[in-house]
């Protein structure tokens, strides 16, 4: 589940912007939700998709992978974007997008024309999560912005997840993508709201150094780890399914499971400085390859249930001492700003890659390997902030 964009680290730089009022903290939550929301739920957006179109749990994969790698393009583009158009003309655009793409996803059924729209509807997804995040990042605090927008993200996220099989029965696949698209219209109207962007400092003229190494190994245990997260994070609905479980138990799993991302990322937020990030992070580790692990073979729904809590327990446990780690490597944020885009293309690319290795339901080949991945994403950045920096 991710929760960060290249843009967050703008918050460093509105130093001439106006301040983020309460209309507008509302409109950009709102608008990152909407932007965020398949990356929030994407078991149950696959679930949709199976169940309107048939596909194979390997052009699932391929699907996912189409949605969250425009939206991780045009999440970078964002931040090139954000000092010179019109915010609240940049998102109306966005939200455009993301409605033209789920309208486009209700009316087609093959591969090639869902694949089509899910690219549109993430073009438009990628944007307004890059711009709702430089709105919060004005906030008389952000961090208290942010945290306000992962809440309400991991909330209505939950309540979709919790309820989707009676959504499936009562409006249709179909029919749930035509409503994410008027709820797209729907947020435009919080628009009048959404701060214009003006007086915006550019961070990509900021000066500092760059420690080239740390941000070079942290990015690239970055995207190894969102790989790896990404891949059975999309695929553990399915997995659910394989297995036989009631769709009701999916569900709980999936909606607790978010719950838990919230707990973890807070509990990142109390720990003591001085207990260095290594050990966390080794902890993280620990708690993702054993939830990878539950999920082996046929999966009893108790354990289900549970390896969904512990995977996003330990993702989103992870996800701040990562972004924290790549902060130091640039006090100006531009490796920050990089951060958002790879966890991003990571996130997406992870689907695809496990969808390769399918063969006739068995999901092992994807568990293990994301198991080993991810292992070897935290050793990398763990060797990166264990050796001296280097400028």
């Amino acid at each position: 589940m991710q929760t960060s964009s290249p843009v967050e680290a703008l918050s460093h730089f509105a130093t001439k912007a106006p301040h983020l009022r309460t209309g507008g903290l509302v409109s950009a939550v709102i608008v990152g939700i909407i932007g965020a929301m398949v990356i929030f739920v994407t078991p149950g957006f696959l679930a949709v998709i199976a169940a309107q179109s048939g596909m194979d749990d390997a052009h699932l994969g391929y699907i996912a992978a189409w949605d969250i790698n425009a939206m991780g393009i045009t999440i970078a583009i964002s931040a090139f974007m954000l000092t010179r158009c019109n915010w609240r003309v940049a998102v109306a655009v966005a939200l455009g997008l993301v409605a033209l793409g789920n309208v486009g996803t209700a009316l087609a059924s093959g591969y090639a024309g869902i694949a089509a729209s899910r690219v549109v509807a993430g073009a438009g997804e990628g944007i307004a999560i890059g711009f709702a995040f430089a709105a919060l990042g004005r906030a008389n605090n952000p961090d208290r912005a942010f945290s306000i927008y992962l809440v309400s993200g991991a909330l209505s996220s939950s309540l979709v997840l919790y309820a989707l099989p009676s959504l499936l029965v009562s409006l249709t696949p179909q029919g749930i993508f035509v409503a994410n698209a008027l709820l797209a219209l729907a947020a435009a109207c919080s628009l009048i709201q959404f701060p214009d962007g003006t007086a915006e400092d550019d961070m990509f003229a900021a000066g500092g150094r760059i420690d080239r190494r740390l941000a070079l190994f942290a990015l690239l245990a970055v995207f190894l780890y969102f790989f790896a997260t990404g891949a059975i994070w999309s695929y553990i609905e399915r997995i659910g399914m394989a297995s036989r479980l009631d769709a009701a138990v999916i569900a709980k799993g999936l909606s607790l499971g978010t719950l838990a991302g919230v707990m973890g990322a807070g509990l990142a937020g109390l720990l003591p400085q001085k207990l260095g990030r290594a050990l966390p992070l080794i902890v993280s580790g620990v708690i993702s390859v054993a939830s990878f692990q539950m999920l082996l073979g046929t999966v009893p729904a108790t354990s289900f249930v549970v390896a969904a809590i512990l995977l996003l327990f330990g993702w989103n446990f992870a996800q701040p001492l990562l972004s924290g780690i790549c902060s130091e490597a640039d006090r100006c944020g531009r490796v920050v700003c990089a951060m958002g885009a790879i966890q991003t293309f990571g996130t997406g690319l992870g689907p695809a890659a496990a969808g390769a290795t399918l063969r006739g339901g068995d999901f092992s080949v994807a568990i293990w390997s994301a198991g080993a991945i991810l292992a070897t994403s935290l050793a990398i950045m763990i060797f990166a902030i264990r050796r001296p920096a280097t400028r």
